[in-house]
């Protein structure tokens, strides 16, 4: 809980931070006159090579080519701003030596900047603002998505750049290298919020891509480190670099929005990516080709940079629209309207151009009148279809248009509703009863045969309309994907096709004897609801048949858990029998063939102690011998006895019959073996069946250790815990490739581990085996104990 109020937290504390430096760079920006001099060192003076129309530099006198001698009173050389950024900010008076004139002049720099002049920054500062307050509420409406948290940082930062630059373009305080190192961040947020649209889109060329653009932020920001400083003197190319990089970012993003086009229609990632493309193609490639573009490689921008900012506007918009916005119309109709409206105003902009020509506005046509031209036809064409929408909206209100106004609303909460049924019936219940009309008629096919018809009202009551629909839909589908409204001779008002994946649906709506009819403004809110409906129609469909193969996998899921329930009692079973047998022997060789050998060895002993005088050694000898021998015998019944059954595990315990069965291996084999136990004593006993599997498993895994690891070191670990025993052999061998265990048992290799695994099973407990070539061998199982 903590943890989430504090990331929302830190949301509300950059806007705070957003705010306050929003408002006192604005306030600086009013107070601070904006110069407009870019300075160069040539030969021993310093030459301007810039004066920007707006600034106060320019409204003096002061043009390209003209030397500044000397500023606020002191050498060019020597002033701070010069020195930084090579720009006569923040000067009250400037020395100029005019190439036409031989006398020097003292140019004064007004203290405090013109209004008039400083309202034409608004617009950006306002633009920043709008960048800021839509992520804000992007993430405020969207706080759970991955996209609006993301599209908040990456807004919070091109608002703030947006902000800085009348900031930076007077000098003010950190206001430069605050920019340049905020626009070097924004490419690196851009490629994360493309890369969050479809959900997390993280690949190889994501991660070179992000690594590339980090590598770029850590040059421009040590450059802008040193600028600063005035350690080092580049200022063009680290302005180069800054704009280079925010183009770079932009075609990688444009470029990873290209790839998520190609997804699925009935993906919404695809109308998603489309639209964001859109927003993105149309507010970033004119700043970038016609400003950005320019002065990377030495030219003038060919229009203001106000007029560029108009178009990037879209953006913040394009963007707040797509994440926001549960349901977005078909990105292909977007498409067609947008170039529709932007071939209007090109073919728009060339009259307005001739016009201006002809009535001697301009001397002469050139890009630059054009690209104006182009600019302001498209803000007036933006303003006209603004004007447009709010009328619309106006006259909806009016009891004359209500009816159209009510056929939206029922469309919505038709769309709303659709989402929260899923049987057919009832979703053309829905369609028809929302919309008010006489009759339904839909066909969905699959291209594995599957086909579903439904049908309702009046064309319910009529086979022989439905198989007339039927047949044009037979013959229409695929070919013509464009909604239509039918000639009177068809039973059905309206056609919409529907293609999606490998499914066609065919979607007929109303009745020719309806009262009602569709008008033909309406047909553009029933194509985009019909595709609601056939993804419902669709998608239910799809669940049937999921449903009915769920069904029949689930009855071949219990009939093989039978017979795996089956198999495993046999398993229990023969396991126990082999046990019982082994019980059964070791008793009886311990009964039987070990208590005669017992005897006979006692008698051999009488005989050399009583019966047999000092005289016969070689009777003694020989008496003696047959006493080693039955000794011998009787050690070897003895270990076979212990192998089968051994009795100090019913006695002892667990862990005491491991530490013997330790102790007589190592005294047979060239082994050291070190026992660890957590949590157990000698004294704890478990089930007669759990004792004897652990110890059969430890048993299994130290005769395999002897006889294939090469290994004279050997590890064994016992630790109980609330519910298990678990129990582990390692060994530091030459190992086994794993991936020929599921073929021991196919094989009969290893057989004594794959019974093992089966017998731990049976217990519902779990045997581990893992193992590298020339790094050992671990083989760990997992007992229940309760």
């Amino acid at each position: 809980m903590l943890k989430n109020m504090f990331r929302r937290q830190a949301y509300y504390i950059a806007s705070a931070a957003f705010v306050l430096l929003w408002i006192v760079y604005f306030i600086a920006s009013i107070h601070q006159p904006f110069v407009g001099l870019g300075l160069e060192m040539v030969g021993e003076q310093w030459m301007v090579t810039s004066s920007n129309p707006n600034g106060e530099g320019y409204h003096a006198g002061i043009r390209v080519g003209d030397l500044i001698l000397k500023i606020n009173d002191q050498d060019s050389g020597k002033y701070r701003f010069v020195q930084k950024w090579g720009e006569a900010e923040g000067a009250s008076t400037i020395e100029v030596q005019k190439s036409d004139q031989p006398t020097n002049s003292i140019m004064k720099i007004p203290e405090s900047t013109v209004l008039l002049r400083s309202f034409s920054e608004i617009p950006m500062v306002v633009l920043g603002f709008s960048f800021w307050i839509l992520g804000f509420i992007t993430w405020y409406k969207r706080s759970f998505l991955l996209q609006a948290r993301t599209l908040f940082w990456l807004n919070w930062l091109i608002g703030l750049a947006i902000i800085l630059a009348p900031a930076s373009s007077r000098d003010l305080l950190f206001a430069r290298e605050l920019e340049y190192i905020i626009l070097s961040l924004v490419p690196m947020f851009l490629i994360e919020f493309v890369s969050a649209l479809p959900s997390g889109n993280k690949n190889q060329v994501n991660q070179f891509v992000r690594l590339l653009l980090a590598f770029i932020f850590v040059i421009i920001l040590s450059l802008t480190i040193l600028q600063s400083a005035g350690i080092a003197h580049c200022i063009s190319l680290l302005r180069k670099l800054v704009l280079s990089n925010m183009i770079l970012g932009i075609l990688l993003a444009l470029w990873k929005l290209g790839e998520l086009i190609r997804f699925p229609r009935d993906k919404p990632e695809r109308n998603q990516a489309s639209i964001v493309l859109l927003g993105m193609a149309i507010g970033f490639l004119p700043i970038v080709l016609l400003t950005a573009v320019p002065v990377i490689v030495g030219f003038q921008p060919l229009v203001y940079t106000q007029v560029s900012y108009l178009f990037v506007s879209i953006v913040p918009v394009t963007w707040y629209y797509v994440i926001v916005n549960k349901y977005l119309p078909d990105s292909r109709r977007l498409l067609e309207a947008i170039i529709s409206f932007f071939a209007e105003g090109i073919i728009l902009s060339v009259v307005v151009s001739c016009v201006l020509f002809i009535s001697k506005v301009v001397k002469a046509l050139n890009l630059e009148v054009y690209l104006a031209a182009l600019s302001l036809t498209m803000l007036f064409m933006v303003c006209l279809s603004v004007i447009r929408v709010v009328k619309r909206k106006i006259l909806e209100k009016c009891s004359f248009f209500k009816g159209q106004k009510d056929f939206r609303k029922r469309v919505l909460r038709l769309n709303e509703s659709l989402t929260s049924i899923n049987d057919e019936d009832r979703i053309l219940e829905e369609v028809v009863k929302s919309l008010s009309i006489e009759g339904a008629f839909i066909i969905v096919e699959d291209g594995k045969g599957g086909y579903l018809k439904k049908a309702l009202g009046r064309l319910l009551e009529k086979p022989s309309q439905q198989a007339e629909l039927e047949e044009f839909f037979q013959a229409d589908q695929r070919i013509n994907l464009k909604a239509k409204i039918l000639p009177e001779s068809f039973s059905a008002e309206i056609y919409i096709p529907v293609v999606s994946d490998d499914f066609s649906c065919g979607i007929f709506l109303g009745h020719r004897y309806s009262h009602v009819k569709f008008e033909l403004d309406e047909l553009p809110l029933i194509t985009l609801i019909s595709s609601q409906l056939a993804q419902r129609l669709i998608t239910t469909f799809v669940i049937q048949e999921l449903s009915k193969e769920i069904k029949f996998m689930v009855q071949k899921s219990q009939e093989t858990q039978r017979r795996n329930l089956g198999l495993q009692g046999i398993t229990t079973a023969l396991f126990r029998g082999l046990e019982k047998e082994r019980k059964l022997v070791a008793f009886e060789i311990h009964d039987g063939p070990l208590q005669l050998g017992l005897d006979l060895n006692r008698y051999l002993k009488y005989l050399i102690e009583e019966c047999l005088t000092n005289n016969d050694n070689k009777t003694v000898k020989a008496i003696s011998h047959m006493r080693k021998l039955v000794e011998n015998l009787n050690l070897e019944l003895r270990l076979i006895s212990n192998d089968l059954r051994p009795p100090s595990l019913t006695d002892l315990g667990l862990l005491t019959a491991v530490e013997f069965m330790c102790e007589e291996i190592m005294l047979k084999e060239l082994l050291l073996i070190s026992l660890e136990t957590v949590g157990i004593s000698r004294d704890e006993h478990f089930k007669e069946e759990v004792e004897l599997t652990a110890y059969r498993f430890l048993q299994e895994g130290i005769t395999n250790a002897v006889k294939h690891s090469d290994s004279n070191k050997l590890k064994i670990h016992i630790e109980r815990n609330e519910s298990n025993l678990e129990l582990m052999v390692s060994d530091l061998g030459k190992g086994f490739d794993t991936s020929k265990i599921e073929d021991w048992a196919l094989t009969g290799a290893h057989f004594g581990l794959v019974g093992m695994k089966e017998r731990i099973e049976s217990l519902g407990g779990e045997l581990q085996i893992s193992s590298e070539i020339q790094r050992g061998t671990m083989l760990k199982a997992t007992i229940p104990v309760e």
